[in-house]
């Protein structure tokens, strides 16, 4: 049934994409469209997002087969969240959200592959962004723990349904039922934030409320 779904999803995912090219070529070779740069990028567009979806599919594929490789080395943690938030700053810019970073010391350090500890904080980032409300802001903290390192990332969006929360993390679930692909995304990115952490054999846990904001907590062995 798992595969059987997954397949059902890929098609789905797939489709729309194939078949805004396959009009707009169509329209463009019927002399219905003219090829000018603003229709040559827009079909761009949507080879990028076929693309990102590829890519999403295959690091999942191998995160789950075990097969994904990771160069562990020792991660700066303020380091790493800066490099998100400089990444993310002209995004935040444009909606009018604020971003800001909070470290308990600067020299708390994690053995981790920076590159996709950055992939999964830039999962949960662009997501939060997708849904903040202007003049609100998202929260990237860190600190010590039990474990090793906790990481926060809180915003003052529109939360999620608690109806939903058990099934983020799986593959294409998405707690907007019309799967409208306006908010982008493949709805593979928390499932990936999933496999990545546990990769490292961390955890990752959500906590939600309705109008008022979500909290990711990522905790990491040092």
């Amino acid at each position: 049934q798992q595969r059987r779904n997954m397949t059902a999803d890929v098609a789905h995912e797939l489709r729309t994409p194939i078949h805004i090219l396959r009009g707009n070529l169509e329209g463009i070779l019927d002399g219905v469209y003219e090829a000018n740069p603003e229709q040559i990028e827009m079909m761009l567009d949507e080879t990028r997002l076929l693309i990102r979806l590829v890519d999403d599919l295959q690091t999942i594929s191998l995160a789950e087969a075990g097969q994904l490789h990771l160069d562990f080395e020792p991660v700066n943690i303020a380091e790493l969240l800066a490099d998100v938030q400089t990444s993310f700053s002209g995004q935040a810019e444009e909606v009018g959200v604020d971003l800001a970073v909070t470290v308990e010391d600067a020299d708390l350090t994690v053995n981790a592959d920076a590159g996709r500890l950055d992939q999964v904080l830039s999962n949960l980032v662009g997501n939060a962004l997708r849904y903040a409300p202007a003049e609100s802001c998202i929260r990237l903290q860190a600190e010590s723990s039990p474990m090793g390192v906790r990481l926060r990332i809180r915003d003052e969006g529109q939360g999620i349904p608690a109806e939903d929360i058990p099934f983020i993390f799986e593959r294409f679930y998405r707690a907007e039922k019309s799967r409208s692909r306006k908010g982008g995304g493949s709805g593979l990115g928390l499932a990936i934030a999933r496999q990545l952490v546990q990769l490292h054999h961390g955890t990752i846990d959500v906590e939600s409320e309705l109008e008022k904001g979500t909290t990711f907590t990522i905790e990491l062995p040092r």
